[in-house]
């Protein structure tokens, strides 16, 4: 909460200089300019488009996407599609470029992809569109992703707002009716303040579709939503989605668009706090000497940060933190500006340094340790589940043009199991580590495909050491019984790790590695074989525990044994100082969003 009351101190005392240099009417709430690009933007743009326009099908005037792998909200998992968010962000940046042999191509675009919208106001997906034109909301099976009205009504905003005076004039009721569905539809979905980047993005819809189309109730309404999260924000201390790569950008794009075009005195104030609040978490978790956002994460869609995080890095310290290799974000209207006040995290950060965050106040607590040094970062959250979205357990090392990431994961024939649970404890670089299970969370997805009576079909399950960003197996060396202690050395970092209880209903899991071309990894594995079904409510033992510990070569290292005592089928665990209590059946809890 400290982080925080600095925020809101700093915000504030901004607010007031402003207030001072600029004059706003009480009565204004929005402002909003034609898009004029730069010549550099316009390069980036054009490059872009460069990619896109081979995707472009002239005759239904939307753009393909190929599939090829499982998708938690669609049907099919493999072939070629026409995608409605991407035809309409396609159709943004044709007219940005303002290169009038696009012009048409953009208008079609958007007057094609508006009529896939349910429309029907009778029906309870009134204002969402489909991920595709082949996938129709109504004959749908998968379940329908609600957020897409947002996702498409802000590229709708962006059209509407940065093009209004070249649009059709039979074109724009279109676009003004389908905003409105949109914003009608959030409003219903009224989306909790936990959800944080749909909270925010909700938020800026229906806050800019009330006042571009003079809907008084609906002002109210986003006035209030945005109210809400702020509260909401400031008394959790952070983002729910916390300390999220994905997430967190995603919220600061959408606080941005916010920044320019909300005036209104008391709501500017809030955009701009819960603005600097986000850069915060992003400065307090960066690892300069890597170059990554250290964990643990509750939210990622690739463990190495991506080449455009660098970028908005550059552009936000107006070029004080370039470490060349950033790649152009796409969406040149976005231009991040981070917080004076945050620098120091960046260019000059203070090594070794503990971070630790509550992420979830009430209790069972959720907390965040991240321990970063001048070699390496590890992190851990005290609970989290090994979702593949989730990052409870990663260290990171080696160098910004090189990182290197050791990661915690468990395997259902290949894919990440949602209904696996981590708890640790740890101190600067020392973790003690339990993995278990719940009989009611999720196979791929924490929500979306629960286990049905905790039963589960498998021909494969695994516990993964991942290595990732490099792929020397020699390096990994394989104890021989599966409690043994296992010693790597790995670039000037020696990594120490050890079971101290590991069983899977009647497995006690053998080691093995392997590797591809990016990755290697240390696999206990658990099963290996023919389908079986497993059932989570009839397992008497489902955990594996593991104590770690990274140091620098040369570093004083002392072995402790780990103390283990089991009452009641709950595992009493010490070592080294650090305590863990875990259950080593798997367990049916309330809550399953972990």
């Amino acid at each position: 909460m400290k982080h925080i009351t600095r925020v809101l101190l700093i915000v504030f005392v901004m607010s007031i200089v402003q207030s001072c240099t600029n004059e706003v009417n009480d009565n204004s709430y929005i402002k909003y300019e034609s898009v004029r690009l730069t010549p550099e933007e316009r390069k980036i743009v054009e490059e872009k488009l460069d990619g896109l326009h081979e995707k472009f099908d002239p005759k239904e005037n939307m753009i393909t996407k190929t599939l090829s792998g499982y998708n938690y909200h669609t049907d099919a998992d493999s072939g070629v599609f026409h995608e409605v968010r991407g035809s309409f962000y396609y159709a943004a940046l044709l007219l940005d470029l303002s290169d009038d042999q696009y012009t048409d191509r953009a208008f079609n675009i958007i007057e094609k992809t508006i009529t896939l919208q349910d429309q029907d106001t009778t029906s309870k997906s009134v204002g969402v569109w489909p991920y595709y034109l082949e996938e129709p909301l109504s004959t749908k099976k998968s379940p329908i992703d609600f957020n897409w009205a947002d996702f498409n009504a802000v590229s709708l905003l962006d059209v509407w707002m940065g093009h209004q005076d070249r649009i059709p004039s039979d074109l724009k009721p279109k676009i003004k009716d389908a905003l409105i569905l949109a914003a009608k539809s959030i409003q219903e979905r009224n989306m909790r303040p936990g959800y944080t980047n749909i909270a925010i993005m909700g938020a800026y819809v229906t806050y800019m579709a009330s006042n571009l189309f003079d809907l008084p109730e609906m002002r109210e309404y986003a006035s209030g939503r945005l109210k809400r999260f702020y509260d909401y924000t400031l008394d959790k201390g952070g983002y729910s989605e916390y300390n999220s790569p994905a997430y967190t950008i995603v919220a600061l794009d959408e606080l941005f668009r916010m920044k320019s075009h909300i005036i209104e005195p008391t709501a500017k104030q809030q955009v701009d706090s819960l603005y600097s609040i986000g850069w915060e978490i992003i400065a307090r978790h960066y690892h300069k000497p890597t170059g990554q956002w250290a964990g643990p994460h509750s939210r990622s869609y690739s463990t190495l940060v991506q080449p455009t995080f660098y970028s908005i890095l550059k552009e936000g310290s107006n070029g004080q933190i370039d470490i060349g290799i950033e790649q152009k974000r796409n969406n040149v209207k976005i231009k991040h500006q981070i917080p004076s006040y945050l620098m120091p995290y960046f260019l000059s950060p203070e090594y070794p340094r503990t971070e630790k965050d509550v992420f979830e106040k009430e209790n069972p607590q959720t907390i965040g340790t991240s321990y970063l040094t001048d070699e390496y970062a590890l992190s851990t959250a005290n609970r989290s589940s090994l979702w593949n979205q989730r990052r409870p357990f990663l260290l990171y090392w080696g160098e910004v043009q090189k990182p290197k990431y050791l990661q915690v994961r468990f395997l259902h024939d290949n894919y990440d199991f949602s209904s696996s649970t981590f708890y640790s404890e740890q101190e600067r670089n020392k973790v003690l580590a339990g993995i278990n299970f719940i009989s009611n969370g999720g196979d791929k997805h924490i929500s979306i495909d629960r286990l049905k009576e905790g039963k589960f079909i498998a021909k494969d399950l695994r516990l993964r050491f991942e290595f990732g960003n490099m792929n020397e197996q020699d390096k990994l060396v394989l104890p021989k019984s599966v409690n043994d202690l296992i010693t790597i050395n790995l670039d000037q970092l020696v990594l120490n790790m050890q079971l101290y209880n590991a069983q899977f209903d009647a497995f006690t899991g053998r080691w093995e590695k392997g590797g591809d071309d990016k990755n290697c990894w240390i696999d206990l594995v658990f099963y290996s074989g023919v389908e079986k079904e497993f059932d989570l409510t009839k397992i008497d033992k489902g955990f594996a525990g593991f104590i770690f510990e990274v140091n620098t070569v040369g570093d004083r290292q002392e072995n402790r044994d780990v103390k283990i005592s089991e009452t009641d089928g709950v595992l009493n665990i010490e070592w080294k100082g650090l305590k863990l209590e875990t259950p080593v059946k798997p367990q049916s809890p309330e809550n399953t969003f972990i």
